[in-house]
């Protein structure tokens, strides 16, 4: 099980969930997009659907939980939110010439 942190709020959801929530925000961002998916959660022992809305603004935070885990129905949203991180492509980061000197070391952040 994982803990999202989004808001200033925390649900629990499983571990696929919590990856492919991680991977489709990472490529909302390289795509400078914003869209807002549901996923399944625990919350009080009863399964429950949070939305929430992603983009380069998201400020998200996916940690283990210590929680038993819990049979959520997530197949589904794992398989849509693989669909729409794989319909935005992928992206390549160009490196552009600067004033840099050859031996300069260039750092790249894909968050």
């Amino acid at each position: 099980m994982r803990i999202l942190s989004y808001s200033g709020e925390s649900v629990v959801t499983t571990n696929g969930v919590g990856e492919a929530v991680v991977d489709y925000a990472r490529a909302l961002i390289a795509d400078n997009s914003t869209d807002v998916i549901d996923i399944p959660i625990l919350f009080d022992a009863e399964e429950l659907t949070a939305s929430l809305v992603l983009g380069p603004a998201s400020q998200l935070i996916v940690v283990p939980s210590h929680d038993a885990d819990v049979e959520l129905r997530d197949e589904m949203t794992i398989t849509r939110l693989h669909a729409k991180t794989a319909a935005l492509g992928p992206h390549v980061v160009v490196p552009t010439e600067s004033e840099a000197p050859d031996n300069a070391v260039l750092a790249f952040d894909f968050l």
